[in-house]
């Protein structure tokens, strides 16, 4: 489900970032990879680009990854998701390059601009500090309760997403009454451990967390609270309000997490053979 990912390399990340980054990969069965570098206009650099592309292409093969490599000119942005889908990608790998929300809004933001346009799961690598770059213990899938679980969980219970515990979250808003608030409260629980229970079999412990306030900010802080080494979340998306909101929390959430995340659009078709399993959520 996830062995070929196209990666994004503009060559200001570090050797030692993306040896990291290709290490980490193997945590999802990654067998081969796409190095994807994008020139504005025709370099006269061209050589020396070659050369360090060489490197890393190395680097990588000593993992045990196959790789090629790709450059091209144009639209960062809309190349890597062609590309992607011209090598029929899995998913898009990246490392995030922070950037303030101000300079994002007055100036674009790359990697912003990658998930938004991806038809396909985009995996943000930003381990933040002093978390291990190499692999990840504990995960947090942020769930709507809506249309995404059924695009995620095949993911979540993957047996090469290797993860050992899980922590589903659902951040909602309270009723306007204690008695509705209640009612309210159990039925996302009852999801939430019908959820749970799906995806039992492919962790160790799997916990649902159910609370109430913002949902950017309530990621946020519950991932640091349980200091989950990947935030899973579904981007929807269709046109209606809820969505839109769920939209902007996945394009929002790499700015704010301070830890790796993983985007996997609502409309995504899972290859054939993977999706026959027929998940049913109880």
């Amino acid at each position: 489900m996830l062995q070929r990912a196209a990666v994004k390399i503009s060559l200001k990340e570090s050797r030692k970032r993306l040896a990291e980054l290709f290490d980490f990969l193997a945590n999802f069965g990654t067998r081969e990879i796409h190095l994807i570098h994008v020139l504005p206009k025709i370099s006269t650099q061209q050589e020396d680009i070659e050369e360090k592309l060489e490197k890393i292409s190395k680097d990588a093969g000593y993992l045990g990854l196959r790789v090629q490599t790709h450059i091209r000119c144009g639209h960062v942005p809309v190349i890597v998701n062609e590309v992607a889908e011209e090598t029929k990608a899995d998913y898009t790998a990246l490392c995030w390059i922070s950037r303030s929300l101000f300079r994002t809004a007055m100036f674009g933001h790359t990697e912003s601009d990658i998930l938004r346009l991806s038809n396909i799961p985009v995996f943000i690598f930003n381990p933040g500090l002093f978390k291990s770059a190499n692999g990840f213990e504990q995960v947090m899938y942020a769930t709507d309760l809506k249309d995404s679980d059924a695009a995620v969980l095949p993911y979540l219970v993957d047996r090469r997403f290797t993860a050992k515990k899980l922590y589903i979250l659902h951040v909602g808003e309270r009723a306007p009454d204690p008695d509705t608030d209640e009612i309210r409260r159990k039925r996302v629980l009852d999801s939430l451990h019908g959820l749970a229970r799906a995806c039992s079999h492919a962790y160790d412990t799997v916990q649902p967390v159910e609370t109430i306030g913002s949902v950017n900010r309530q990621i946020v802080k519950q991932a640091a609270m349980h200091g989950v080494d990947l935030i899973v979340v579904g981007k929807s998306e269709r046109l209606d309000t809820v969505s839109q909101v769920v939209g902007s929390t996945a394009e929002l959430l790499p700015h704010r997490a301070g830890r790796s995340v993983f985007i996997i659009p609502v409309i995504c078709k899972l290859p054939a053979q993977e999706n026959r399993q027929g998940y049913h959520l109880q």
